[in-house]
């Protein structure tokens, strides 16, 4: 049994979300700062400057959010005894749990054994026939002794 399926990266809508009003927050209290610059202090222009570095830092986290959602999809291949996702093989006696996220376009996420939260490479969705795919996934857990449980789970941005 070799099913192939083709699958993405979760949108995470609600990290680009945050990070987009924190780069507005940010932002203004640095143009806030920029103000009256004439009249600063060394004490207050490194406030600006420190203000500057996290804003810097939420910019960035914002852009890998959404270059890693605008990337184009990859292959799922289910096998007898693994699971390749992103290009890593993962095999069945080294899945601690499979995990669905969310109703409408669930996010799968798969934490091996040994990991506290999904590694980023296995968390995923699927681009087409989700149903199809999602009952492909729990007959290859059923078979292979794996749990598939709705929880949801952290993984890193």
């Amino acid at each position: 049994m070799s099913v192939t399926h083709s699958v993405k990266n979760p949108t995470r809508l609600k990290n680009i979300i945050v990070f987009s009003l924190a780069c507005l927050i940010w932002l203004f209290i640095i143009i806030h700062y920029w103000k009256d610059y004439s009249s600063r202090g060394k004490t207050e222009f490194l406030l600006m400057d420190s203000n500057s570095i996290i804003f810097l830092v939420y910019f960035v986290l914002l852009l890998l959010t959404v270059v890693r959602a605008l990337r184009k999809p990859t292959e799922l291949s289910i096998d007898e005894n693994t699971i390749l996702v992103n290009g890593y093989a993962l095999a069945a006696q080294d899945i601690k749990v499979i995990m669905k996220m969310g109703y409408f376009n669930p996010v799968i996420g798969i934490k091996p054994k040994g990991k506290r939260i999904v590694p980023l490479r296995l968390c995923f969705s699927f681009a087409a026939n989700e149903d199809q795919g999602i009952m492909d996934m729990k007959e290859w857990a059923a078979a292979n002794n794996v749990k598939m449980i709705n929880k949801d789970f952290m993984s890193w941005l």
